[in-house]
């Protein structure tokens, strides 16, 4: 029975880790994770994908920046919905948020 026990506390701590961090603050540290499921998606580092896939379903996974690549978008609507976002301290304006992703996409730069 203590046998028992046991696997169970092991498999409950296992299955937590797996989990990732579904909430909490991501570190700004810049380390690119390249994933697909619908096309290519950028994230700044393992945490921010680790978040994204908590409620995606199906998940994304990693991938290689050369592959991804081979799925980012070519055309964007030319609807103006005006966004931006900071790199390196550098604000950058885009049309909309198709624009935003897609150079994300070809750039690896990634917004906060």
């Amino acid at each position: 029975m203590k046998f028992f026990f046991y696997i169970c506390i092991l498999l409950c701590v296992a299955l937590s880790l797996v989990s990732g961090n579904c909430s909490g603050k991501c570190p700004d540290t810049e380390e690119v994770v390249w994933a697909l499921g619908g096309g290519c998606s950028v994230f700044r580092n393992k945490c921010y994908f680790d978040k994204e896939n908590c409620h995606r379903k199906p998940a994304l996974t990693i991938t290689t920046k050369r592959e991804c690549q081979r799925h980012c978008p070519d055309i964007c609507t030319a609807v103006y919905q005006p966004t931006s976002g900071i790199y390196n301290g550098k604000v950058l304006n885009f049309g909309n948020e198709c624009e935003k992703r897609a150079y994300t996409c070809r750039t690896g730069q990634t917004f906060l």
